[in-house]
């Protein structure tokens, strides 16, 4: 998902900007304290201290201040166009906002209660989906391009293969002992290209 096809035009009114920018501050910190259950066009705006008209106007659905608010935690995918065509350095720039938030005190809970509300709830599973399929479309694009470049066999099945990948981050940070960091995700891609090439 690119970030600016969902985004609501900017204004050049400094005044409606410092609303906008105050308004999704108050729905971070009430992301990350509560979840995305909390974010409402109405305990956004008694947090921001502003009217539910005001959040309307500028993000009309549900839909659109959750996935504004995850934006401004820096929750933006990386793009195809971002890529570089190196394998283990796609891997990493691919991985490495999941790495840093599930290392994150603050934020690994809030990945977990994203998880835990979009069986529930329909509005949160439609943005989780997004970010999924942007994931996903990239993901590809990096597999096909280690597979052109001799790097990865040919017949990688791409869902098992994210399963696989994002599957042990996970499984390192909410089920093990061990700590989970960044050098334990790099072990991690170093074992994915490893097992995963040619034969």
């Amino acid at each position: 998902m690119a970030s600016d096809v969902h985004a609501t035009p900017r204004t050049e009114d400094p005044r409606v900007e410092r609303t906008r920018v105050a308004v999704i501050e108050a729905a971070s910190d009430l992301l990350v304290a509560d979840g995305p259950s909390a974010i409402t066009h109405a305990n956004v705006a008694t947090a921001a201290n502003v009217s539910r008209t005001t959040v309307y106007n500028h993000w009309p659905t549900r839909e659109d201040l959750l996935r504004a608010t995850i934006d401004s935690l820096g929750k933006i995918p990386v793009r195809v166009e971002q890529l570089t065509g190196l394998l283990r350095d796609d891997l990493d720039l691919l991985c490495d906002r999941v790495v840093n938030d599930l290392a994150d005190a603050q934020r690994a809970p809030m990945i977990v209660n994203m998880m835990e509300r979009s069986l529930h709830d329909p509005t949160v599973a439609d943005v989780r989906n997004e970010f999924i399929r942007a994931f996903t479309d990239v993901f590809g694009h990096v597999i096909q391009a280690g597979i052109r470049t001799g790097e990865l066999r040919a017949d990688i099945d791409l869902d098992r293969a994210i399963a696989g990948l994002l599957g042990s981050f996970l499984f390192a940070r909410f089920m093990s002992p061990h700590r989970f960091d960044a050098e334990f995700a790099d072990a991690v891609i170093d074992d994915f290209v490893r097992l995963n090439a040619p034969r």
